[in-house]
């Protein structure tokens, strides 16, 4: 079995080869027929393995897959690796959530969790929020409306534990990950409330593959936290997004410290910018939410340190609070902007920031389109009034190719300028 993507990438590597090596051996003159015919064969069944593998993994981590039939304990280790690609978690990232090393998980899925404890396997299929009845089932919210104190063991413990998220505790990890059912339920009713199982609300998440729903509530918990501690003077009203205040948005693009003065600017019409990095297992890039008070929210997690990104990000977040948050719509909507945008308001959001940016009648006069140079990217940048790098991250994006304009898309450009490195 498949179990992370560089193994992936070299079975691909490996099924490109021999299917070369397939067609060398049908182009071979000289090699009696039986014996070609044996080598095709042998070399088409090998390939037809492989293809099996990588098809499998390809089906985990696209979400397709989320119910694992097992015929008895022997597969449950299958099931747990099985279960930790179909949520879109890394060897690392499962590692960080159970306070374990990467090279760990390895060690464990490598044996096929031979060597791990009954208590160990446990404590895996709890944070992959894996069922096991008389089959093994992915869950998502109805696990999290059981009062069942196992049910506290799901969130990441550890990764909150080591991020200070329990402040008035000062026992060890072990001693925070034993006390979960005491912590947890408090932690998020320091939230507002919003989040504990009795009262989820009405949310949308973008993501590729199975979403770890409790990652995702202890991260919105915690947004929640922050933005409540120091709240915006103004109440918030959408009817202040409105062309004028998204042009001036739009021209801090234009300067190297621009993200660090979004937090003002959008604080001034009641919108509390908060950074928070992501949990493991969410891939998160940004949400909105409507507060418990009168302010609105938006967060990113700067998982890909560029201006291009930290731009487009924000404004679709925007996009998400004048059209979709509050009122009848959601509380709050969740973005991995690298997720395919199958539901209306992810492509209408979509739509906001690339039009906020630059409106389709400039971006058709734009020569970047066309020469995908640095001088044009530059050039049109000076033109139409906005920084280089919203110009080269629509270049990149329109071609699918992100190798290209690297040097202007301000890698590196944007957590420096927030407390902490965009660190908790």
């Amino acid at each position: 079995m498949i179990t992370n993507e560089k193994q992936y990438r070299t079975t691909r590597s490996i099924i490109e080869r021999l299917k070369l090596g397939l067609t060398d051996t049908v182009a071979r003159a000289g090699v009696p027929a039986e014996l070609a015919q044996m080598q095709r064969d042998a070399l088409a069944s090998q390939i037809e393995e492989l293809e099996e593998d990588a098809g499998l993994y390809d089906d985990l981590r696209s979400g397709r897959v989320t119910i694992f039939e097992a015929d008895g304990l022997h597969a449950l280790p299958d099931i747990l690796i099985r279960a930790r690609i179909a949520r879109g978690m890394s060897q690392r990232e499962l590692g960080d959530f159970l306070g374990l090393k990467e090279q760990q998980i390895q060690r464990y899925e490598a044996e096929r969790y031979r060597s791990a404890s009954l208590d160990r396997l446990v404590e895996i299929a709890e944070a992959l929020n894996v069922e096991i009845r008389n089959r093994a089932e992915l869950v998502g919210d109805k696990k999290l409306t059981r009062v069942d104190p196992a049910v506290w063991q799901a969130f990441p413990i550890a990764e909150m534990y080591k991020r200070g998220w329990f402040e008035d505790f000062s026992g060890t990890m072990a001693q925070a990950r034993k006390a979960a059912v005491e912590l947890v339920p408090a932690f998020l009713q320091g939230s507002g409330g919003r989040h504990a199982p009795a009262a989820l609300h009405r949310k949308s998440v973008r993501a590729s593959g199975q979403v770890h729903e409790a990652s995702i509530a202890a991260w919105e918990a915690r947004v929640r936290q922050l933005a409540g501690r120091d709240p915006p003077a103004r109440a918030f009203d959408v009817a202040l997004i409105d062309d004028a205040w998204i042009a001036g948005l739009v021209r801090l693009t234009r300067e190297a410290d621009g993200p660090a003065k979004a937090i003002a600017y959008l604080r001034a019409i009641g919108i509390s910018l908060i950074v928070e990095r992501h949990l493991p297992g969410t891939l998160l890039d940004g949400a909105s939410m409507a507060s418990s008070g009168t302010h609105a929210i938006v967060a990113l997690t700067l998982r890909h340190d560029r201006l291009d990104n930290f731009w487009f990000t924000l404004l679709h977040e925007i996009g998400h609070l004048k059209r979709h948050i509050g009122g009848e719509g959601y509380s709050a909507i969740f973005d991995d902007t690298e997720a395919p945008a199958d539901a209306e308001i992810e492509r209408e959001a979509d739509a906001f920031a690339l039009e906020a940016l630059l409106p389709a009648a400039q971006w058709n006069q734009a020569v970047s389109r066309f020469t995908r140079t640095e001088k044009a990217v530059t050039g049109d940048a000076k033109r139409f009034g906005v920084g280089a790098a919203v110009i080269a991250g629509r270049v990149r994006r329109e071609a699918g190719d992100y190798t290209i304009l690297r040097t202007l898309v301000g890698a590196g450009d944007v957590r420096r300028q927030f407390e902490g490195g965009g660190e908790p």
